[in-house]
């Protein structure tokens, strides 16, 4: 146990030596993907997001930062929404970003899900290169929390590029 312990605080001290700074900008993630991935009904899912570097929290490896975005399918379906990204910083550029987003959810001519207010909670993994912009994979998943008179929920995988912003 004692070796575990060692362990991780060594790595936790490598981590923070390798991470670069992570005074991040202002992003515009572009993204494209499949809608309902794990099921049979598929769709085109193409996505804007943007990230403000308003940090709700900063600390040597963990920036905390709103975000609004808007998600459309190729079947019709839309989602607006607004949260919270969590981007965690790793050696060698790699950052993953944890989110929640609640927002409006219109159905169109696509899936019901079972009430207009959904969450959206993700988990992405992205390269940062050095002029800050990013290229990564998103999966998220779409739920009312059983709010609504259905809830079967639906899953997304975005590849995305972002762009940073003056």
């Amino acid at each position: 146990m004692k070796k575990l312990l060692l362990l991780l605080i060594l790595s936790f001290g490598i981590i923070a030596n390798e991470t670069p700074s992570i005074e991040d900008s202002k992003l515009l993630n572009v993204g494209v993907g499949i809608f309902n991935i794990v099921r049979n009904t598929k769709g085109a899912n193409f996505q804007v997001e943007y990230r403000s570097d308003f940090p709700f929290y900063r600390n040597p490896m963990l920036f905390f930062r709103p975000l609004i975005g808007v998600m459309a399918t190729s079947r019709g379906s839309g989602y607006f929404y607004t949260g919270i990204a969590f981007d965690i910083f790793f050696p060698y550029r790699i950052v993953f970003t944890p989110s929640f987003a609640p927002g409006i959810y219109i159905k169109g001519g696509g899936m019901e899900l079972g009430f207009p207010l959904e969450y959206r909670s993700s988990a992405e993994l992205s390269y940062r290169f050095k002029d800050r912009s990013r290229i990564g994979a998103m999966f998220y998943h779409i739920s009312n929390a059983s709010l609504g008179f259905r809830n079967p929920g639906t899953e997304c995988l975005v590849f995305f590029y972002s762009i940073p912003l003056p």
